[in-house]
């Protein structure tokens, strides 16, 4: 599954040349994450609580046009509770557990874009208002020898362009897995003066389910922020583990087991993988004088 995650994202990097629609959003924020313990069937507890930890991603999402796509991407995970212990009928009053080290999991699934909403009233509706009205008063003007026709469209078209700036926010749902590639044992037994000592890796999960939902804030043409919210749950590599201890002369079975899930907020700025735009090849015109003064000719042409 690794080599496939690798391959997958050497397919999509290769068409960030060809496509206008991949982008590369960075994010830091912060994980909560919860893993519960319980052994021989009895009620499980958490002996970490609500772990707060720092994180960091890296995504790289595609959308098509009607705003489907797929997003690749990897971020920090620290969810393993070490759970020590010396005599297992007693484990639930004598332990002792503390966070385990920080993995790197590899994130990816399909999202979708809504389109923007625009927040607040957008500037362009109201160029458009003022351009009509302006356009109703219109009459007609007297056109000058060898002048050009175009300069006041052009410059309405200016006006447009710029007033073009409203803010809007777009909304990203999304739906997929995560794959820590490198896990440690789930049940490590050593000695320490003489003495067996247990070591559970709870919460030691492989692969999980991840849905979330992004609002990416923007003005104009331009994306400025993201801000996600995700929520996992470790679904791989969660069995029922077995431990066999010998306790005054006799045999005792220990079985424990582990569920790990939580939460995420992360905050980042997208950048636009835009391919190197085509250089259009422009024509010669000539500028032909008016054959005569004292033309009129029509500059606005009003639409109802």
């Amino acid at each position: 599954m690794r080599n496939a995650a690798f391959i997958l994202l050497f397919v999509a990097s290769g068409y960030v040349a060809k496509s206008q629609r991949f982008s590369l959003l960075p994010q830091v924020g912060f994980e909560n994450s919860k893993t519960k313990i319980s052994y021989n069937d009895l009620s499980s507890f958490a002996p970490e609580g609500v772990k707060f930890t720092p994180q960091a991603s890296l995504r790289l999402n595609y959308s098509s046009k009607k705003g489907h796509g797929f997003f690749l991407g990897t971020a920090t995970s620290r969810s393993i509770v070490s759970f020590s212990f010396t005599d297992p009928e007693t484990l639930s009053n004598t332990y002792s557990a503390t966070a385990g080290s920080l993995q790197l999991r590899m994130e990816g699934g399909y999202q979708f874009n809504s389109k923007p909403i625009t927040l607040g009233k957008s500037k362009q509706a109201s160029a458009n208002n003022t351009a009509k009205k302006n356009c109703s008063s219109a009459k007609t003007e007297k056109r000058s020898c060898g002048s050009s026709s175009s300069r006041s469209s052009n410059k309405t078209k200016e006006n447009s362009v710029s007033k073009n700036s409203s803010s809007w926010v777009r909304i990203q749902p999304s739906l997929g897995m995560g794959y820590i590639p490198f896990v440690k044992d789930d049940v490590i037994t050593k000695s320490e003066g003489g003495q067996a000592v247990y070591q559970y890796n709870a919460g030691n999960w492989r692969t999980a389910l991840i849905a979330g939902t992004g609002f990416e804030f923007g003005k104009g043409n331009t994306s400025k922020v993201t801000v996600s919210v995700n929520y996992f749950k470790g679904v791989g590599n969660l069995d029922e583990q077995t431990i066999t201890s010998v306790s005054g002369g006799k045999t005792v079975t220990t079985t424990l087991e582990s569920v790990s899930s939580g939460w995420n907020v992360r905050v980042g700025v997208p950048f636009a993988l835009k391919a190197k735009p085509k250089t259009a090849k422009t024509k010669k015109t000539e500028n032909r004088k008016s054959s005569g003064c004292g033309q009129y000719r029509m500059i606005y042409r009003c639409r109802n």
